[in-house]
């Protein structure tokens, strides 16, 4: 294995995963990558590292992205390496080509990495750099795609593909908001519920397809319980149910966060606001695999008061129910 790859290999396996989806993308990536001598080279192998700059304005604000000529979608600019070129150049090379603007390689460290399928029955090992631009009109010569456009986050990250929605998430710059949900929320909050579900739960089935989860949120969830989410200008990016009277105790019924805000203490701030509400104490059901979530709980001075087998719930999966008392902290 060259220097090279050995470096790109150690950054891919350093890599903290934004989603389940680039979860899933590093352990592919270092399948492929490990089978292949040379794997930065198109003409070597189907298979192949390719780059892509995660182009933001100089002032943060906005995000870069273009119309794929093929797809008809709108991405990130992207593409080969050249012969002896260092992956990071490449990409700032490949935004300066599509677009026609100056861009700048904001840090060579590795910003993202996705798997997917290329033309010509290829497969893409995505290799991700942070790339600046200033906020100019973009410029991009003819040949390239001439849909170029800058867009305020939230509008990229609701365009976005699932192959790039996390590392958007997860590049958004701005403090969270906690509020109370709204009507509009519920497409919103349905979709970071499913991104924090196929993350934090890999091994626990989900046993309603998305269109099922989507319809429950908008007729069952927002506007008909104590609802709150956490927004940052237009993206949410966690969610709290709770309910005021059950068994003596308030509950907690769901607590999830964009796997890209896990971590950010941001369930620190809806526990708290929790215990605000229900002052008088707080149940809740987590997952027994749920370890992160058991773990944050307990910090939180919850006691596990309850195991069962799981056959009390839709996916029968074994649960641990959890108890707080203002007497307890």
């Amino acid at each position: 294995m060259t220097e090279l790859s050995q470096q790109i290999r150690d950054a891919v396996a350093a890599r903290r995963p934004v989603d389940a989806r680039e979860r899933w993308s590093l352990a592919e990536f270092t399948e492929r990558f490990d089978r292949l001598d040379r794997p930065f080279l198109e003409e070597a192998d189907p298979v192949h590292v390719t780059v892509s700059a995660i182009v933001v304005s100089d002032d943060g604000l906005r995000v870069l992205l273009h119309r794929h000529k093929r797809l008809g979608i709108w991405l990130q600019p992207g593409g080969h390496i050249d012969a002896g070129e260092m992956p990071w150049d490449a990409a700032v090379r490949e935004a300066t080509e599509e677009t026609g603007l100056p861009a700048t390689l904001a840090s060579p460290d590795l910003l993202h990495v996705d798997v997917h399928p290329g033309p010509r029955k290829h497969t893409h090992l995505d290799l991700r750099y942070l790339v600046h631009a200033p906020r100019q009109a973009p410029k991009p010569p003819e040949g390239e795609s001439q849909e170029v456009e800058w867009f305020a986050w939230h509008h990229a990250i609701g365009m976005a593909d699932v192959g790039l929605e996390g590392v958007l998430r997860a590049q958004q710059p701005g403090p969270a908001k906690v509020r109370q949900a709204r009507h509009a929320d519920a497409p919103d909050v349905a979709q970071v519920y499913l991104r924090s579900r196929a993350f934090g739960l890999p091994t626990v089935p989900l046993v309603h397809d998305e269109r099922e989860v989507r319809r429950w949120m908008g007729d069952d969830i927002v506007g008909r319980t104590d609802m709150w989410v956490a927004e940052v200008d237009g993206v949410i990016t966690g969610l709290m149910v709770l309910d005021h009277g059950r068994d003596g105790a308030g509950w907690i019924e769901h607590l999830y966060l964009d796997p890209s805000w896990m971590g950010r203490g941001l369930g620190d701030r809806f526990v708290e606001l929790a215990k605000e509400r229900l002052p008088g104490g707080i149940q809740l059901w987590t997952f027994q695999v749920n370890d992160p979530a058991r773990r944050f709980y307990a910090r939180h001075g919850f006691a596990e008061a309850e195991l069962t087998d799981g056959k009390g719930n839709e996916e029968r999966a074994p649960d641990v129910r959890m108890e707080w008392t203002p007497a307890a902290t």
